[in-house]
């Protein structure tokens, strides 16, 4: 099953403003970095396009779609998921939505570094313990 190209189109249309930018999540884009997410932040407007089972007629996409994004290597249903991972990493870069030191402490934000193991209260968990540095009382 396809989408047709006629009704894609006309949804493209009644939300298009000069300038957009159009996306098509797909597993066939290029996959999703950190990079791409901060690029992206900056604009304007961004359309996304989901496909659903066997994707949308490749005529339309031809005509409309400035790029495609894949969010990995894996099969989904649609495009609706891939949205919303794009959508809610975007958003972190809004001004606003998140205190900016958060922004750039976080995970893939500093040289592609994954965070630390985070811990808190008890100490002693199941017999495992946080690490001595975190509970030394030494200024």
């Amino acid at each position: 099953m396809v989408i047709m190209p006629d009704v894609v189109y006309d949804a493209y249309k009644s939300v298009y403003t000069e300038g957009a930018k159009v996306i098509y999540l797909t597993p066939q884009g290029k996959t999703l970095k950190q990079g791409k997410v901060k690029e992206l932040s900056k604009e304007k407007h961004i359309i996304l396009l989901c496909g659903h089972y066997e994707g949308i007629d490749q005529r339309v996409i031809d005509e409309i779609v400035d790029e495609e994004i894949s969010i990995g290597d894996y099969v989904l249903t649609g495009g609706e998921i891939p949205a919303m991972v794009l959508v809610d990493s975007i958003s972190r870069y809004i001004e606003g939505v998140l205190a900016k030191e958060s922004i750039e402490e976080e995970s893939f934000s500093n040289e592609n570094l994954l965070e630390y193991p985070q811990y808190t209260r008890p100490e002693e968990f199941h017999g495992a313990k946080v690490p001595e540095i975190l509970i030394s009382r030494t200024p």
